[in-house]
């Protein structure tokens, strides 16, 4: 055994000695045990930047709440990231363009549009150890030797990208189930301020480029410019002008003519990384040195999360995830990504995960770790939504899936991808997942005593804000 492997191997077997037996230990032998932990493994509170509400923070606060930036006039960000549902949605799949309502009572109002994917969270995505974004880390940031984001829009990206969160936000605004629509698509008659059954002038911008061409994104950001800013020539509308003051404000530097799709990127990717940080979970009051900040049970979990369980081996890190990509053969619900050719038995919809953005066939079935930072509050969970509970996440963490002789072909695949790392089972009694459950739960902090800081009570164009009052 190679030195390596040998310090790997003590130390593992450190941690697996901290654990004590739930039924053995007291308090003070769990706060000693998770102290070890604690020590070897360095964890640390998480850093927290302060919320303050600047110029570039409204302008992207309100970017993120408003409607207007969708082809139909009816989508914002935050109707598939609602406060209310932990910056999901509360659904499997998001019900993007076209469709009214939010969270569970959303309705398609003609032909449903379903994204293909679960919704992600967005806790702490403005944290220095987040490399990539979306389930498939299709974009993500390099450094190497000099920080680059690699991106769909390749070298068509805005300069002056400031983060991989602001790089993100550019590529819901040019999906056609999430914030586009369709060229032939008008806004719903009933749209206040006069916005009601107007054209999609967003779409038509981009009518006849394919979804994979980057001139489709710029063709996208160029039409929302003029749509928020107006054009020279033209009577501006009380929103617009509205805008331009709050560009004004948020870069005083830069003339008018001179912001592009960039700059707001970088306002709403502010926004959000101050907006939703977990600021105030039992976890980190733990860290801290509160020793009473976490109950037994959540010691307990604690101390099997980051031992016998082997949580740790890919929730790692401040955030508790590797940002990594792996495969549990997580069922697929949904249309998926690719869509089966027309002379195909088998019609339903597949989604091969990172393969989709790489097109390395290790990669199948592989998707991005989710960071566990307020995990109670995102259900359902992982790609495709396809599991309603924490309790039946964590057992599909636990055993490797069973082989069916009526699976499909993809189902098969699906199934052989299954870390490797987990084949072996992890046997954990009902207490034991009950503690992890416990362990999960204190880190959550819903952010209800800033809700009134993050939420606007309304935005520049008029159109509903998409807010829900509490979380479930």
């Amino acid at each position: 055994m190679g030195p390596l492997r040998l310090a790997r191997a003590l130390l593992w077997c450190c941690l697996a000695g901290a654990v004590v037996a739930p039924a053995q230990a007291g308090d003070d032998d769990l706060d000693r045990a998770l102290e070890r932990v604690i020590a070897a493994r360095g964890l640390e509170p998480l850093e927290m930047p302060p919320l303050v509400p600047s110029p570039k923070f409204r302008l992207g606060q309100v970017l993120f709440f408003d409607p207007i930036l969708s082809g139909t006039r009816d989508v914002a960000c935050a109707t598939c990231h609602l406060l209310g549902r932990g910056t999901s949605d509360g659904v499997d799949l998001a019900v993007g363009v076209d469709a009214a309502g939010l969270a569970e009572e959303r309705r398609p109002l003609g032909e449903p549009r379903v994204h293909p994917r679960n919704s992600m969270d967005l806790w702490n995505r403005g944290h220095p150890s987040v490399r990539n974004m979306f389930w498939d880390g299709r974009v993500s940031e390099i450094e190497a030797p000099v920080s680059r984001f690699q991106t769909p829009m390749m070298d068509y990206l805005p300069d002056g990208i400031e983060s991989v969160l602001a790089a993100q936000t550019l590529f819901p605004l040019a999906g056609e189930e999430e914030m586009l629509g369709l060229a032939h698509d008008r806004s719903a008659p009933d749209l206040p301020g006069g916005h009601g059954d107007r054209p999609n002038e967003i779409a038509l911008a981009a009518a006849g480029l394919d979804e994979d061409e980057p001139e489709l994104f710029v063709a996208v950001h160029a039409a929302l410019l003029r749509r928020l800013v107006g054009q020279a020539g033209t009577p501006l509308a009380d929103w617009q002008i509205a805008y331009r003051r709050l560009i004004a404000e948020a870069f005083p530097e830069t003339l008018l003519g001179a912001v592009t799709m960039g700059d707001l990127a970088n306002a709403i990717g502010h926004f959000q990384a101050l907006a939703f940080v977990t600021r105030d979970t039992p976890w980190d009051r733990y860290l801290t040195g509160d020793k009473s900040a976490i109950g037994p049970a959540a010691k307990q979990g604690a101390l099997l999360f980051y031992g016998r369980a082997r949580c740790a081996a890919c929730h790692s890190g401040p955030l508790l995830s590797d940002f990594q990509f792996h495969s549990l053969a997580v069922p697929q619900i949904g249309p998926g990504i690719d869509i089966p050719d027309d002379d195909r038995d088998d019609q339903s919809g597949d989604d091969r995960g990172r393969y989709e953005a790489t097109r390395i066939p290790r990669h199948l079935y592989q998707f991005r770790t989710p960071p566990l930072r307020n995990v109670t509050l995102t259900a359902p969970y992982f790609h495709s939504g396809a599991v309603a509970s924490l309790e039946d996440a964590i057992a599909l963490h636990l055993a490797p899936p069973e082989r069916s002789p009526y699976e499909s072909e993809a189902e098969a695949a699906r199934r052989a991808s299954f870390s490797p790392m987990l084949r072996r089972g992890i046997a954990l009694d009902a207490a034991e997942r009950a503690s992890l459950l416990a362990f999960l739960q204190s880190l959550e902090d819903d952010r209800a005593e800033s809700r009134a800081l993050i939420v606007p009570d309304s935005v520049p164009s008029g159109l509903p804000v998409p807010a829900l009052d509490a979380p479930r």
